[in-house]
């Protein structure tokens, strides 16, 4: 069986070392936040070694999220040019402003289409009920590229319409495929 691998760099790889950070339980946000900026000050590109198509989709999503946010954090320029030394870089702590919940929406999750392939069609409706804001369903919609009436107006047809467009984007990859 041939080896898959994926070499991530630029968002791609920012996204993922966010991801495998935050995945650890013993470190808190701003450690999380500050490990990732020096990580991703230090390593150029990274490679994925027997990513799964799931996990390769994956990390695409996340670059596109990367991508689109264009709100990236800026790299101080002592780390970048920071060498190993015997006392690391401390970095002020600024007061954030509260995020508003469309400031935290992440219209790049769920993936409609990865999740109808691999958890069906009722999975993703459960995914898109959690959304509850319908400038955020449409966002979603727009962002994934899954073509709705722009005159939906009840979060349930606007779901609803999604899912049919991700069903209908899968069948035309099938159509084309074949």
């Amino acid at each position: 069986m041939a080896r898959k691998s994926r070499p991530l760099t630029g968002a791609a790889k920012t996204a993922y070392l966010k991801r495998v950070v935050r995945a650890e339980a013993d470190i808190d946000a701003a450690a999380a936040e500050r490990l990732t900026s020096r990580l991703n000050a230090e390593i150029a590109s990274l490679s994925l070694r027997n990513a799964d198509d799931e996990a390769l989709a994956e990390a695409a999503a996340m670059a596109q999220i990367e991508t689109a946010s264009a709100h990236a954090e800026p790299v101080p320029a002592d780390m970048a040019t920071a060498t190993d030394t015997a006392t690391p870089v401390q970095q002020p702590q600024t007061a954030a402003a509260p995020a508003t919940d469309s400031e935290t929406f992440d219209p790049y999750s769920p993936n409609v289409v990865v999740v109808i392939r691999t958890r069906g069609r009722d999975a993703t409706l459960a995914a898109l009920s959690e959304i509850r804001e319908v400038a955020n369903l449409k966002l979603l919609a727009r962002e994934q590229q899954l073509g709705i009436a722009s005159d939906l107006a009840s979060p349930d047809e606007i779901r609803l319409a999604i899912v049919a467009a991700a069903e209908r984007r899968i069948a035309n990859r099938r159509a084309a495929a074949s």
